[in-house]
């Protein structure tokens, strides 16, 4: 699947595999303030897969993480993650909206229509307490 927009250069198709890569790169870029999870709230592992070389390709395992997808003409995306305890959440998800809005404006694409991040539990002293926050930025 790729997504397909329409803008003042013309009609861009970028493989949603591409967009997905470019996102996870930079919320792996963060740091140690976050931690990516499944939409279940489980953090992904720390170790990456056996034949993990991070100059080739990123672990598989943290698409879980993120979803991409198309949906009355805009496109949406939703993170998953956990943050560290002391951590501000604006702070976090206003760093990562900008991250995620860079990403498709270096593409050249127009913003997501909605960006949510979804912010399963909050890590404290090796535990993790459940959480259920959503933040949401409208670019519609």
């Amino acid at each position: 699947m790729s997504v397909i927009l329409r803008n003042d250069y013309g009609a861009i198709a970028v493989n949603k595999g591409v967009i997905e890569r470019m996102i996870i790169d930079d919320l792996l870029d963060m740091g140690d303030d976050i931690i990516l999870c499944s939409k279940k709230g489980k953090p992904i592992k720390d170790k990456p897969a056996r034949f993990y070389d991070p100059s080739r390709f990123t672990d598989p395992d943290y698409f879980d993480a993120l979803e991409v997808y198309e949906k009355k003409q805009h496109v949406r995306v939703k993170v998953f993650i956990i943050t560290t305890f002391g951590s501000s959440i604006s702070e976090l998800t206003e760093e990562i909206f900008r991250r995620i809005e860079n990403d498709f404006a270096i593409l050249k694409l127009n913003n997501p229509g909605i960006i949510t991040v979804n912010i399963k539990g909050v890590m404290s002293d090796d535990q993790i307490v459940r959480r259920n926050i959503e933040v949401i930025r409208k670019n519609v």
